[in-house]
């Protein structure tokens, strides 16, 4: 049976590790000291449910995905390839996005 703590620690590093954060940004997106994320990330503290939902929205996940058990696993040079390929998707569908939008505008004065 798996230590609920130590999986929490675990899917926090591993997903904060997929993001290309430091502890010190991960703390800074979810408004919470460095020291409090190693502290949770070493199984020495456990958050409240309000801090696990700041957590999770700072890696950009739900927060019952904290808990999962297959959850992801950071392997170094491969999560940071799908990561970028991951934001080159994301910008491109932004621009994508954008693009659409000021077309319509310009149909809709027309």
């Amino acid at each position: 049976m798996t230590d609920i703590r130590e999986l929490l620690a675990q899917n926090i590093k591993n997903y904060r590790k997929i993001r290309g954060f430091s502890q010190e940004i991960l703390a800074e997106k979810a408004d919470t000291s460095t020291t409090h994320i190693g502290m949770i990330e070493t199984s020495k503290k456990y958050p409240s449910p309000r801090m696990l939902a700041r957590i999770a929205g700072a890696l950009g996940i739900d927060t019952p995905e904290l808990f999962t058990t297959n959850a992801v696993t950071f392997i170094p040079g491969y999560n940071k390839s799908i990561e970028r390929l991951y934001q080159e998707i994301a910008g491109d569908f932004r621009q994508f996005e954008k693009t659409v939008t000021e077309r319509v505008r310009e149909l809709q004065k027309k």
